[in-house]
């Protein structure tokens, strides 16, 4: 860079001498060979100062000096050098500051736009993490319920296995009626314990507003035993009888009817299965 600047002060001060026939030879030589590899900027700087010199030399009186000429010219030119150096700063300031302009607006949009991605990137993981999370706990609950069902399903099973293990079990089988004719069920029962369990297969499940009641039927005259669901008729169904009366060893049948949600106090629907104790 210091090299390309003196060359060129050299060229400039040459030019001055050459326009005005006052280098030596040794000097104009060197100054040809510089104007034959000039750049662009030089060789324009050596027409302004040969157009000035030839103005000069038609304006100038006779008997001037030609260092007065040479005073002249390079006075004329230094302004237009001073002129072109300030001119070059000022492009090469506004070029930075055009840079860092760019510089601060292409960093800014790029941080934008990362910000944007990491944003979205963690709104789809925070979406999907609370799909996991929501697909989980269904199929928790799901595992709770299959677990609560095998829970009593084992549980049934122990007290139906415990009342079968005792000495005095009655057993009352059931057979379906006329609005339910394929459905049966049994009525097992430990005297002694006063336990019991009801096992029915083949009844349609109930609406949301009905239940099963179980009536033990003595003297002719219904007694409320317990209200149940079922919830799968393919399946057989375990329901242990917490209403067992007193002396029920005195019933005559059981019956089972299909009454409103909680059940009633005397039947008033449809008897899906019936047994009576002479059948046992």
């Amino acid at each position: 860079m210091a090299n390309e600047q003196t060359n060129k002060e050299k060229f400039e001060e040459l030019c001055a001498g050459y326009v005005l026939n006052a280098l030596e030879p040794e000097e104009r030589e060197e100054f040809e060979v510089l104007l034959q590899n000039a750049s662009e900027e030089e060789r324009e700087i050596y027409q302004e100062m040969r157009s000035a010199a030839n103005q000069i030399a038609f304006s100038v009186e006779g008997n001037q000096a030609p260092g007065v000429v040479r005073e002249r010219i390079l006075a004329q030119v230094q302004p237009e050098e001073n002129e072109l150096s300030e001119k070059a700063e000022n492009e090469m300031s506004s070029s930075d500051e055009d840079t860092n302009n760019f510089d601060r607006g292409t960093f800014a949009i790029a941080a934008s736009f990362a910000l944007l991605l990491v944003t979205l990137s963690l709104v789809f993981y925070s979406f999907n993490l609370s799909t996991e999370i929501s697909n989980q706990e269904k199929v928790i609950e799901e595992q709770q319920a299959r677990i609560s069902e095998l829970q009593n399903d084992v549980q049934q099973k122990e007290e139906l296995l415990s009342i079968l293990e005792s000495r005095e079990v009655d057993l009352v089988m059931m057979s379906g009626m006329e609005v339910n004719p394929n459905g049966y069920g049994k009525v097992i029962w430990d005297s002694e314990s006063n336990r019991a369990l009801l096992q029915v297969s083949n009844l349609p499940a109930v609406p949301s507003d009905k239940d099963y009641q179980l009536w033990i039927i003595k003297n002719n005259k219904p007694v409320s035993a317990g209200v149940f669901a079922v919830n799968d008729p393919g399946k057989d169904s375990f329901f242990k009888i917490e209403e067992m009366a007193a002396g029920e060893q005195a019933a005559d049948a059981f019956a089972i009817t299909m009454e409103p949600k909680g059940g009633m106090p005397q039947p008033t629907g449809d008897m899906y299965l019936m047994g009576n104790m002479n059948n046992n």
